[in-house]
């Protein structure tokens, strides 16, 4: 829903008065300091460690502040900018005051779990007894998921201007270059991000993780940014290659692009897309195909609609091309990876035997759940067999919060997100113009959507963080203005 004309005048009058002009600063401040958290994020690990992910949330708290203080005296402006994602937010609150539910002992005490009956007859003396099994766990994990909800909220406000848009979509991409080029001067030094910031305990996983711990969790990072950096490559190429005036003017302004105004975006895609491969995680990698499948048959359909489908196979040509060439060159683990997945005949044991667990701990509280991030301590209970590792995530998201969340607020959480890239897809048919920023979240989403199936690195901060900012980018471009 696009703003009335009085509204954008009134907006415009304010924004020239002191007033306004103050608020603009505050929301530069605001919109500057979430760039600067994405960049961070990754750094220490993903920010998947307490004092890491800690740090990001009152990092993201600060940047919600200088933004209230930016809207203070205009709150109607936002208010009505957040309208067309009431169904969302009202799925995700109603979703994580279950949560809150989930922790406090004032519940019936026929929901409470029944290991805490236990535990105090153990004990001998009464517990607050709760539906979750580990409430501090369940309300860390609230806390991390209403923040990346106030994150994607906050950059739907933040990006709708389109050149803060376009600012924040080439801060993605150089994101991604800089970790790319610092993931292969850790590989260059024999060394991992882990042995650095934790020497004494010597960690090494075989695999090229970047700033993460796992490199599934870094292909995933790096599979969000690849789909920014190609969408960018292309929408650039497509203002400067001339491709309807003959091959030799084809060339030569290709020539042109490629050395010239885009040779800092072909470093990035092959930086990106290349330390993607070298990962080596099949999921990592899968999942960023599906979500570069995804933005290639929108921009295919769009192309359709503007008779200039040429683009939209020479992008696929192109993308495939350079994949191939990045593959035969640093693919050899990966394609070992593959050969032993087809050689096992699917799916590893241990994800199984975790998948099953999870799927009996939703059939013994299908409604109430066990409590959000309490597999940890759920797993014993419902575990079929034993293994010598921390059985302390699904590797299937859905499951995961299907059986803490319970279903009704798994389902509420996740129908708030499908709802919101739903509303990506139909800005990126209903815009004329700036239809690269809707399209990117749309592709996200997609390669977030597979990779939940068989991972958990959306637990992970860093990732989470990168695809709330990428989807609130989508949510600001998607809805037409007068101009576009």
């Amino acid at each position: 829903m696009a703003p009335s004309t009085s509204q954008i005048e009134d907006d415009q009058s304010y924004a020239r008065s002191a007033s306004g002009a103050l608020a603009l600063r505050f929301e530069s401040g605001a919109f500057w300091l979430m760039i600067a958290l994405v960049a961070w994020a990754p750094f220490p690990l993903g920010s998947n460690r307490p004092w890491a992910w800690t740090l990001l949330v009152f990092g993201v708290v600060a940047t919600m502040l200088i933004w209230v203080a930016a809207k203070w005296k205009k709150p109607a402006s936002a208010l009505a900018h957040l309208r067309p994602l009431a169904g969302p937010i009202a799925l995700g609150s109603l979703a994580l005051v279950w949560g809150l539910v989930q922790i406090t002992p004032l519940v019936p005490s026929s929901w409470a779990h029944p290991v805490w009956a236990i535990a105090a007859d153990a004990l001998g003396h009464p517990l607050p007894a709760t539906i979750s099994i580990n409430p501090w766990r369940t309300g860390t994990e609230l806390m991390k998921l209403a923040v990346y909800g106030i994150v994607v909220l906050q950059t739907a406000q933040l990006a709708r201007r389109t050149e803060r848009a376009a600012i924040l979509l080439a801060a993605l991409v150089a994101i991604g270059a800089f970790y790319g080029a610092y993931s292969v001067g850790l590989g260059l030094a024999q060394t991992s991000q882990y042995q650095l910031l934790y020497p004494s305990v010597g960690y090494d996983t075989g695999f090229i993780t970047g700033p993460f711990v796992l490199h599934n969790s870094f292909a995933t990072f790096m599979g969000l940014l690849a789909l920014c950096a190609l969408a960018k490559l292309f929408s650039q190429g497509h203002e400067t290659i001339l491709a309807g005036r003959g091959i030799r003017q084809f060339l030569l302004t290709l020539v042109q692009f490629v050395f010239g105004r885009g040779a800092w975006l072909v470093v990035a895609v092959l930086l990106i897309v290349s330390m993607l491969i070298t990962t080596a995680s099949r999921a990592g990698t899968l999942a960023s195909l599906v979500g570069l499948f995804t933005l290639l048959v929108l921009s295919s359909m769009i192309a359709g609609q503007r008779s200039t489908t040429r683009w939209a196979y020479a992008g696929i040509l192109a993308i495939g091309l350079i994949t191939v060439i990045l593959f035969l060159v640093n693919g050899d683990s990966l394609q070992e990876r593959f050969n032993q997945l087809v050689e096992a005949g699917g799916i590893d044991e241990i994800r199984q035997a975790l998948w099953a667990s999870a799927e009996r701990m939703i059939g013994d509280a299908p409604w109430l759940g066990l409590g959000l991030g309490s597999f940890e301590n759920a797993y014993p209970m419902y575990a079929d067999r034993v293994y010598p590792f921390v059985m302390d995530k699904v590797h299937n998201d859905y499951l995961e919060l299907a059986a803490g969340w319970g279903l009704p607020a798994a389902i509420a959480w996740a129908s708030a997100v499908g709802w919101c890239a739903l509303l990506c897809v139909r800005g990126v048919f209903v815009r004329r113009r700036h239809r690269i920023y809707p399209l990117v979240a749309a592709g996200a989403t997609a390669l977030i959507a597979f990779h939940s199936a068989f991972d958990f690195s959306l637990q992970i901060p860093a990732v989470a963080l990168t695809y709330a900012v990428i989807l609130g980018m989508g949510l600001a471009q998607a809805f037409p203005t007068r101009s576009a």
